[in-house]
């Protein structure tokens, strides 16, 4: 069906695709099954991690930033929560990508970095608003740490995936939209994550 070119009616299905996400972490904050305990999935970091701070890219997974003020205040809802669960904070990032398009993949980031005194009860905790169940330990990757990952659809039918990390000074969310069904995501939670880590100064 040809747009009819008015605003309100602008890239509809992704706006409430994503906007759902967004409304589902105030609504089932219940829903995920994240648990406390020892995490088997955490590796040491090979990593300096001492002074890490985040960014925000100008492209991630090769998706450009978005300019959508409905999609990048989804991942800015949650970004005060996360502040909390760190002392002396010394950076923020909130962003998404993609998404330019009715039916275009978008990712959604936020983290923080500071001191972090319980990297396994943090990062359960950055899961626990989001619309997704089966949440378990996985790789954390190169950089270390606390990392696990869930999946669910949103209210609309997209799918959804969602990792988290945490380590000794930063913590994060890795939200993957889709309206196509996802394979394993684990190494693109990676990448982002390495993405946005701000390089030593």
């Amino acid at each position: 069906m040809a747009d009819s070119g008015t605003s309100p009616t602008f890239r509809p299905t992704l706006v409430r695709r994503v906007l759902l996400v967004a409304g589902a972490l105030m609504l089932t904050a219940g829903c995920s099954t994240a648990s406390g305990g020892t995490d088997a999935a955490a590796t040491p970091s090979p990593w300096p991690v001492a002074g890490r701070k985040l960014q925000k890219p100008e492209t991630l997974l090769g998706l450009p930033s978005s300019s959508s003020r409905e999609l990048t205040g989804v991942p800015e809802s949650r970004l005060e929560d996360l502040k909390r669960q760190v002392g002396e904070l010394t950076s923020a990032v909130a962003w998404a990508y993609g998404g330019e398009t009715e039916d275009a993949d978008a990712v959604l980031i936020s983290g923080v970095s500071g001191t972090v005194a319980d990297p396994a009860g943090a990062v359960s905790r950055a899961l626990q608003p989001y619309r997704i169940s089966d949440v378990r330990p996985v790789a954390a990757g190169p950089l270390g740490g606390e990392a696990r990952c869930g999946r669910g659809r949103t209210e609309e039918g997209s799918h959804l995936t969602v990792c988290g990390w945490a380590d000794p000074q930063t913590i994060g969310v890795v939200a993957l939209v889709s309206s196509h069904p996802q394979g394993d995501l684990t190494s693109k939670f990676h990448q982002a994550r390495e993405e946005m880590q701000r390089p030593p100064a």
